[in-house]
């Protein structure tokens, strides 16, 4: 019974010895790398840790597996955070520079929701200053988003299109009256250009001292000094020839009676020269002829000076005004209704009117007799009354003589007379003298012919 009971106990204690060695044995291994069952190391040669296990060494089938004691495995915990979803998903919630907005309030977030707030009152605030002022962003201003009626929106609209339209007509007004300044430039430009190319050059004479050349202008002849030049000279006549032209206007009867009387009466333009010292050619006064009834002595007005150096104004008033009060002297010539020394002559009339309502002013700077008084004054009325109607202003600047109608139209409801006289004789006579196209006779380049 004793060996029994002894044999027993040592069977228990070897089942609890193989019990506990299976445990202490039995471990989770990772499955890339398994040990060799079969071939145990030698407990003096330890395994180096950076010498890995084959995995490639297949286990003995002869050597059991050892079971594995189940371990319960547990899922970890991951705290999912949703994404902001859509504005439309998200019951009016919004995000702007990663803060949340509902209701244009903004909510708490990784900000207090104080400083959040402050924050967002103050970029209200700021806009609010900036809509306010006109002169942001070049002068816009911004209103408040209120709903139009249907009657505003049509009233906008009809008011936008009618803006358009006048827009249109304005924009083509000028387009039109551009077109028509180049065409009017480039008919100015042609009509000079064959002017200058009718005008032959300058013949020379011995006949006169000191008068070296001379040039007719229809029945009109002009002398010049020799040191005048060609150029000068053939410009003056070309402002006579476009000045004697013709138009619808112009009553060849008593044009072509204007021009019998200036052969008759031998009118003449003198051309004289002076240097930049103002010194004259001694031939400036006399123009006598070497032979017997040469004529050519008594009838012209004044002298054209060519002044070396001058500039283009001072050239443009000079050749007006002597070229204007030579053609008074023919229209004198011409009939006495045009003679200012006659009381009762339709001049005469038409400069009274003209002073008695302080419009026409003569202050000489020389004393005159009172004929010769009356004379020049009416002489330089009537060159004032045509270069108003003609559009000419060159001669405004003057303090001897003072005209004080503004323009055509105030000569015409001021001075009736005088326009009256203007369209009896000198539109009938004269072709008007374009101020444009005088510009353009200045300024043309040519060179005189080559014979």
């Amino acid at each position: 019974m004793f060996y029994k009971f002894l044999l027993l106990l040592i069977s228990l204690f070897i089942f609890i010895s193989c019990s506990e060695n299976d445990i202490s044995t039995t471990e989770l291994a990772p499955t890339s790398t398994p040990l060799l069952a079969s071939t145990p190391l030698p407990a003096s040669t330890p395994l180096p840790a950076s010498t890995p296990i084959p995995a490639s060494t297949p286990i003995p089938a002869s050597t059991p597996l050892p079971d594995i004691k189940q371990v319960p495995i547990v899922e970890p915990i991951v705290e999912v955070k949703e994404e902001p979803k859509d504005d439309d998903f998200q019951e009016g919630i919004t995000f702007y520079r990663g803060i949340a907005f509902k209701g244009g309030i903004p909510l708490k977030g990784t900000k207090t929701y104080e400083e959040i707030k402050m924050e967002y009152e103050e970029s209200q605030k700021k806009r609010a200053e900036l809509a306010k002022d006109d002169d942001f962003q070049e002068g816009i201003t911004f209103k408040r988003n209120t709903p139009k009626t249907y009657e505003e929106i049509m009233m906008e609209l009809e008011k936008r299109d009618k803006e358009r339209a006048e827009e249109e007509l304005r924009r083509a007004k000028q387009q039109a009256e551009l077109a028509n300044q180049r065409e009017l430039a480039n008919q100015r430009e042609l009509l000079v250009k064959e002017t200058f190319n009718s005008l032959d050059n300058p013949r020379r004479t011995s006949q006169y001292l000191g008068w070296g050349k001379f040039y007719d202008v229809e029945s009109l002849r002009l002398f010049a000094t020799e040191r005048v030049t060609d150029q000068f000279m053939l410009r003056v006549a070309a402002t006579y020839k476009l000045m004697f032209g013709k138009n619808d206007l112009i009553d060849d009867d008593l044009q072509n009676t204007f021009f019998k009387t200036i052969r008759d009466e031998y009118v003449f333009q003198k051309i004289l020269y002076m240097d930049k010292s103002g010194n004259y050619d001694e031939t400036q006064n006399e123009l006598m002829s070497r032979y017997p009834g040469g004529g050519y002595q008594h009838n012209s007005w004044g002298n054209i000076v060519y002044q070396a150096g001058a500039d283009k104004a001072e050239q443009k008033r000079e050749i007006v005004l002597q070229v204007f009060n030579t053609m008074g002297l023919s229209l004198r010539l011409l009939s006495d209704d045009l003679d200012g020394r006659i009381s009762n002559s339709v001049l005469r009339k038409a400069y009274e009117e003209a002073v008695d309502k302080n419009l026409f002013i003569y202050n000489p700077s020389q004393n005159y007799s009172q004929e010769d008084y009356i004379n020049h004054a009416t002489n330089f009325f009537l060159v004032r009354v045509i270069c108003k109607e003609w559009g000419i202003t060159y001669l405004d600047t003057g303090t001897d003589v003072i005209f004080r109608a503004n323009d055509k139209d105030h000569l015409i409801n001021n001075l009736p007379l005088s326009h009256k006289l203007y369209e009896e004789y000198v539109e009938k006579i004269l072709n008007p003298l374009d101020p444009e196209l005088f510009e353009d006779i200045l300024e043309y380049n040519f060179e005189p012919k080559i014979y």
